[in-house]
């Protein structure tokens, strides 16, 4: 439903002649000052809590984290030599014999008895 021109022909020889509206030359500027007014500012320990800074530094410290625990739970999987014992021995000839048991590991154990 919209108007004709000829229904009244001196409302738009009026429209016509009317300067168009223009924003003014500092508009974005006054929009920008209207926003930071509204949106205060946080400055100290209150700042660093946002989404935007936790969000990254939880991730990172997680991916440590589960490094960490994949690391430490596959170093204790890997079992020690079988075989091998580590014993503290106090006598010293008691430790001779022993590296001498050692050493014949694979040779004939006849010759012991």
């Amino acid at each position: 439903m919209g108007m004709n021109r000829e229904e009244d022909p001196q409302l738009w020889d009026l429209l016509g002649r009317s300067k168009g509206a223009a924003p003014s030359p500092f508009f974005s500027r006054n929009v920008v000052r209207a926003v930071r007014a509204e949106i205060p500012e946080r400055d100290g320990l209150s700042g660093w809590f946002n989404l935007r800074r936790l969000v990254p530094a939880f991730s990172a410290a997680a991916a440590v984290a589960i490094a960490v625990f994949t690391f430490q739970v596959l170093h204790h999987q890997v079992s020690p030599r079988r075989g091998s014992i580590t014993v503290e021995v106090q006598d010293p000839e008691v430790a001779a014999d022993l590296d001498l048991l050692a050493s014949n590991d694979d040779d004939d154990d006849t010759s012991l008895l």
